[in-house]
């Protein structure tokens, strides 16, 4: 008969004699003796070799792509020129877009109202918000988006083991609590692959298991590789389910490369993602006719060590082209890790440099920073101020780049009296002026006459009256037009002033995006509908209620608005009113009532 798993089960199996139960509990004990003899010799070789590893080690394997030491970047180089495996701007700034979509519960319920881990439901994915509408550049030129999507739901199923299921792209694991994202491009050729990074704390008690673990990819009979054993775990509770999809999208025959990438746990998940389909896809990326440098590519930002010496070794064999960016105080990045180590080519960046290849026996600041500074530099947004202020940097000339850091020292010097605050929230922003931030108010605020004269002067007349008078409060707004991030919030959920603390970089690409880009009228644009916006909004939270934004849109078109209206018949007219902008741009409205809109962002109000 059978049990409820369906095992076939002898009813006499346990009904011999006594001699044959006694000989035959002998036989078991002695088996399992030899047993126990055999793993605990394997268990004291493997261990000896382990000690052993902690001491001695093979000589080091460097990436197949050479830089000099603390190699300065001066000039962005176009994707058609650029050499095989070298350093890419675009997939830097692509990597951290990403990196930056994937926290957001992977983009499904992407909007201004946050939705809580325990409500999330990976079930309808392909119901796009307006902030997924937004980063898919369904509605180009209106935000910074990126080209890639989430794949189809043909390749919808449940894992194959643990718990969780593959919708849309979008892979979450329960038990493990990980997640990432499967995208694609196929103009690009490209399967973009993107590691969530620590959410819960399921995930920091991974990030905390650092003693070794095997790590299966290898040829046969090649040498063994360890890799921390929360790494491992999370990788694992995924892969079969993962690279069934991978293979799956490969087989059309529209890809020639996989992409990896991840922000701090993401980022190593990454790295270990690379080295895993370096021998998982092996056969299909040979075949692609690409070389080595081009056809893996891994960028990751914030990642903490993870890989045993030979794995080091041997990832750099098998996935040359990797970046590993790290802001100059981020914790995360600098964390000891007893024999674990990091791979891909160092690039470390600050408020003025980026520099491939750095040496990183040596300090890249004082190291004296406190301890909230050192987390807050592992931010998403930090990497993203970073990289805009280099990309809005190399667009200048050198005198350029040097009037417009002029202008922003001579707006934070302590002995002035400003229209706007000026902090020095770390030890280097105190002694270094470059590193200082601007606060302003929520009402706009002009230059001053000798700084509007000075950039005239550097640009020409393309830094018009509108630029002086908005500069500030365009770089104010920035990042929520980057990263869609609208309604944030201090630690007891008080809403804060919808306004940025300026760094130096975003004070570049605020300027950049106003006068030197080809969408600089839309830009501006922009300004005129957020002042509307920061006029009903009167908490300036950067939120409006659905109380707020029907009494605006009843007062454009001319109608009337009755203060008896109830909440639930506001909350209605809003959606009526984003059901015609989803008709508008010929896209499906969400049917999933979690996706509804209660209030609304800027970005969804600019998209109205």
């Amino acid at each position: 008969m059978a049990d409820d798993s369906g095992i076939v089960m002898d009813p006499t199996a346990n009904q011999g004699n006594l001699f044959t139960n006694f000989f035959g509990g002998v036989s078991t004990a002695t088996g399992n003796a030899a047993r126990f003899a055999q793993a605990t010799s394997i268990g004291v070789v493997r261990g000896a070799g382990g000690v052993v590893g902690l001491f001695w080690r093979p000589a080091p394997v460097d990436s197949l792509i050479t830089y000099e030491l603390d190699s300065e970047l001066s000039e962005l180089i176009d994707e058609s020129k650029r050499e095989d495996g070298r350093f890419s701007a675009e997939f830097a700034n692509l990597s951290v877009r990403l990196a930056i979509f994937g926290y957001l519960e992977a983009g499904s319920y992407w909007q201004s109202a946050p939705r809580p881990i325990k409500g999330f439901s990976v079930t309808h994915p392909e119901h796009q918000s307006i902030g997924m509408l937004l980063a898919s550049n369904k509605i180009p030129a209106l935000f910074h988006g990126f080209s890639p999507k989430l794949i189809g739901k043909e390749y919808n199923r449940k894992l194959s083991r643990g718990k969780g299921r593959v919708s849309s792209g979008i892979i979450k694991e329960f038990e493990t609590d990980t997640d990432l994202l499967v995208m694609h491009d196929v103009a690009r050729e490209t399967i973009y692959i993107i590691w969530q990074g620590t959410q819960s704390r399921v995930d920091g008690l991974n990030d905390a298991r650092f003693f070794p673990r095997f790590w299966p990819y290898r040829h046969e009979g090649g040498e063994r590789f360890y890799a921390s054993r929360g790494f491992v775990r999370s990788h694992e509770a995924v892969i079969n389910d993962l690279t069934a999809v991978v293979k799956e999208l490969w087989s059309t025959g529209k890809y020639k490369r996989i992409f990896t990438t991840g922000h701090s746990l993401g980022g190593i998940l990454a790295h270990l993602n690379a080295h895993a389909m370096s021998y998982i896809m092996e056969t299909e990326l040979e075949a692609t006719g690409l070389p080595l440098e081009e056809r893996l590519v891994c960028y990751t930002i914030g990642s903490p060590k993870g890989m045993g010496w030979r794995l080091r070794n041997d990832y750099f064999k098998r996935v040359p082209h990797t970046y590993r960016m790290r802001n100059d105080e981020d914790i995360v990045a600098r964390l000891p890790a007893p024999n674990r180590h990091h791979v891909g080519i160092p690039v470390i960046m600050d408020e003025t440099r980026f520099i491939i290849n750095y040496d990183e026996a040596k300090g890249f600041t004082s190291d004296r920073e406190k301890i909230g500074e050192l987390v807050s530099d592992h931010g998403t947004a930090n990497y993203l101020s970073n990289l805009l202020g280099l990309e809005s940097r190399i667009r200048s000339t050198p005198a350029q780049s040097k009037t417009l850091e002029d202008v922003f020292v001579s707006m934070v010097q302590l002995d002035q009296t400003y229209e706007w605050e000026v902090l020095t929230p770390t030890e280097k922003s105190k002694s270094m002026e470059i590193a200082r931030f601007i606060k302003v108010p929520v009402t706009p605020v002009s230059l001053s006459p000798a700084s509007s004269s000075r950039l005239k002067e550097a640009f020409g007349e393309s830094v018009t009256i509108d630029v002086n008078n908005y500069l500030l409060y365009y770089a104010s707004k920035l990042v929520e037009t980057h990263d869609f991030t609208g309604g944030k919030k201090d630690d007891s959920g008080k809403p804060l002033p919808d306004v940025q603390e300026v760094s130096i970089n975003i004070f570049r690409e605020a300027f950049s995006e106003l006068v030197l880009d080809e969408d600089k009228e839309m830009n501006m644009e922009k300004i005129r509908y957020r002042i509307i916006f920061d006029r009903i909004d009167q908490d300036s939270d950067g939120l409006l209620t659905a109380g707020e934004f029907v009494r605006a849109i009843s007062a454009m078109k001319g109608q009337a608005f009755s203060l008896e209206t109830t909440d639930d018949e506001l909350v209605e007219k809003l959606r009526a009113e984003f059901e015609n902008v989803y008709a508008l741009i010929e896209e499906p409205y969400p049917e999933d009532p979690r996706l509804h809109l209660t209030s609304v962002s800027f970005a969804e109000f600019f998209v109205w």
